[in-house]
């Protein structure tokens, strides 16, 4: 058990109590299970949450720990001193992504690993942060998704009026989505009718532009539904099935994979039906388009100060969206801009997109755990939000507009360039994973500064129960 809390925030637990009966032993492995449901439905990595279960269990006494964790499932087995076994299962319903009770939650770990909080205590303070409503309402969150991807077109140089509409359309899309919602449907058809709807409501912004007092350049129109791909990729789950796959839950992370996949292809073929459906329209309606030179457009092509606001803006939008505390929407919004310009820095200088954006994640991921876990929070609350600003919303538009542009087409491009662009958009996608993994690990070491004032606690808290157990006699 000890070995599985190597690398993790949870490692040198403080034992506290000696598990000598059946009863006890239930009671530590139910909180393990309602710990463990919070932080899976938060948005957890399957290493992380083993590594608090096993911290728990070591904390009560537990020496003998089994943990199974699957995308839906909690199952722990423990052997008592009597050598009879104990065995829970527990059904993980509903993920909500929830990154302030996600960093409550970790807090609770944190002080009942360091000795701070017993068994007991722990149970009153999970019904708390279980019952706790979100910290941020259902418009703010709305917001934040169009403010999301505003700040994608504006890093990839939309003008005023494209950095608008990409707010509204990500705002439509929410909206619809939150009414097919109740239908039920699975993740490839959400992602299907949420990249139509994007591109459906940019295109139309695009026709109404055709306007002279509202004018919107076909570059505005790629960069706003580049926008809206950015804020419906699957940026969470790509994260944690990278994570569970090098942490060695091969099961859990290959069903997140595919969970991905399959969203990412909806989302493809929502945007490539949304582009062939609209083309086809406006030939029917024998209007002129001129079409986005999509082989002229780049990632964070506008200027310098354009980049910095924009990365700001969606970083901000992306902490909303994933309902980050209030006090980490600072440090998540600066990590977003750090990340953004180190990419930019990179890919100006010549290194490819890809290898540029795996460098500048391991950067992100090393420096989201060095500053969450000294303010207490797990690093994904802060390497999540920072990631909106390095996917590849522009590639999967330019590889799509290149498969779906009519033949005979004076614009048209090969369907090897459309292959091109989406293959880079995945190898984007992966690079940003696996990179931010990488920076977490490298950034390890450094988590003795808070090992080190866990265990200064914990020796003054045995000192104080020492001299009140130990009284020294009057003279």
């Amino acid at each position: 058990m000890l070995g599985s809390l190597r690398g993790s925030p949870y490692r040198d637990p403080r034992v506290t109590r000696a598990v000598a009966e059946e009863h006890a032993v239930t009671e530590v492995i139910d909180l393990c299970l309602r710990i463990a449901e919070v932080m899976l439905r938060s948005g957890a990595a399957a290493p992380t949450v083993e590594a608090a279960v096993n911290a728990i269990a070591l904390t009560g006494g537990i020496q003998h720990l089994d943990v199974d964790l699957t995308m839906q499932s909690l199952h722990i087995q423990a052997r008592t001193p009597s050598g009879s076994n104990v065995t829970r299962l527990r059904v993980v319903h509903g993920p909500q992504m929830d990154f302030a009770r996600l960093a409550a939650i970790h807090s609770l770990v944190d002080d009942i690993v360091s000795g701070e909080v017993e068994v007991d205590q722990a149970r009153a303070r999970v019904r708390e942060i279980r019952r706790a409503p979100r910290t941020w309402a259902r418009w703010m969150v709305v917001l934040g998704e169009g403010m999301l991807a505003a700040g994608v077109a504006m890093a990839l140089g939309a003008g005023a009026l494209g950095v608008l509409v990409a707010l509204l359309t990500a705002v439509v899309v929410e909206r619809t989505l939150r009414l097919v919602s109740r239908f039920y449907l699975p993740d490839f058809y959400t992602g299907a009718i949420g990249g139509a709807v994007a591109t459906f409501v940019a295109f139309g912004a695009y026709l109404v532009g055709r306007v002279e007092w509202m004018p919107m350049s076909p570059s505005d129109f790629a960069f706003v539904v580049a926008g809206g791909i950015v804020a419906l990729l699957p940026a969470r789950s790509i994260k944690l099935a990278m994570e569970d796959i090098i942490g060695g839950y091969s099961v859990t992370g290959t069903a997140r994979l595919v969970a991905v996949l399959m969203h990412s292809f909806g989302l493809i073929v929502g945007v490539a039906g949304g582009l062939g459906i609209s083309m086809q329209l406006v030939r029917a309606l024998g209007i002129v388009l001129e079409p986005p030179q999509v082989d002229q457009l780049a990632w964070a092509s506008a200027n310098p100060p354009t980049v910095v606001l924009g990365s700001a803006v969606l970083g901000l939008g992306g902490a909303v969206t994933l309902h980050c505390s209030r006090q980490m929407l600072l440090p998540a919004t600066v990590l977003t801009v750090l990340t953004v310009v180190v990419a930019a820095a990179m890919t100006q200088s010549g290194v490819g997109r890809i290898t540029a954006t795996g460098l500048a994640a391991v950067v992100m991921g090393f420096a989201a755990r060095v500053l969450a876990l000294r303010a207490d929070w797990p690093p994904i609350t802060l390497s999540l939000p920072a990631s909106f600003g390095l996917m590849p919303g522009l590639s999967i538009f330019i590889g799509l507009y290149h498969l779906t542009v009519p033949d005979g087409s004076t614009y048209q491009a090969s369907s090897g360039s459309g292959w091109e662009s989406v293959m880079t958009a995945l190898g984007v996608l992966m690079a940003l994973a696996t990179g931010t993994t990488l920076g977490e690990l490298i950034a390890a070491p450094l988590d003795s500064p808070v090992n080190r004032r866990r265990r200064m606690l914990v020796g003054r808290q045995g000192h104080t129960n020492h001299a009140a157990e130990d009284p020294t006699p009057d003279m």
